[in-house]
C-alpha cells in the first residue's frame, strides 16, 4: 500500500463524516423550525377555540333574549289584561304606558333640557 493512499483514505472519510455531522446540524435545524412552527399552529389552534366557544355561548344567550323578547311581545299584542297579568307574573307589577312622555327618558341630557 501506497503511503499517500492511507493519507487520501483517511482524508476522505473525514470529510465525509464532517459532510454528515453538516447536513445532520441542517436537519436538526429543520426539525427544531418544524416544532416551532407546530407549537404556534398548536396555540393559534386553541385560541381560535377558545374563541369559537365563546361565540357560540354569546349567540346562545343572545338566542335566548331574542327567544323571551317574542314571547314579551306576543303577550304585550294580546289583551292588556293579560298583558298586566303576565308583567305581574313576572315580578314587574307595573304597567307600561304607551304614551309618548313614558318613551322618553327619565333624565335628558343637559343640552336637550337647554337647547329643547
Amino acid at each position: 500500500m501506497e503511503p499517500g493512499g492511507a493519507y487520501i483514505a483517511a482524508e476522505s472519510s473525514g470529510n465525509a463524516i464532517r459532510e454528515l455531522a453538516d447536513r445532520l446540524v441542517e436537519e436538526a435545524a429543520r426539525a427544531s423550525e418544524f416544532r416551532a412552527r407546530l407549537e404556534i399552529a398548536a396555540t393559534a389552534e386553541s385560541t381560535l377555540r377558545e374563541e369559537l366557544d365563546e361565540e357560540r355561548r354569546l349567540r346562545e344567550e343572545a338566542e335566548r333574549e331574542r327567544e323571551d323578547l317574542r314571547q314579551q311581545l306576543e303577550v304585550l299584542r294580546q289583551s292588556p289584561e293579560v298583558a298586566e297579568a303576565a308583567e305581574e307574573q313576572q315580578g314587574r307589577g307595573q304597567l307600561r304606558s304607551t304614551t309618548v312622555e313614558s318613551q322618553e327618558p327619565v333624565q335628558r341630557p343637559w343640552w336637550r333640557r337647554i337647547l329643547g
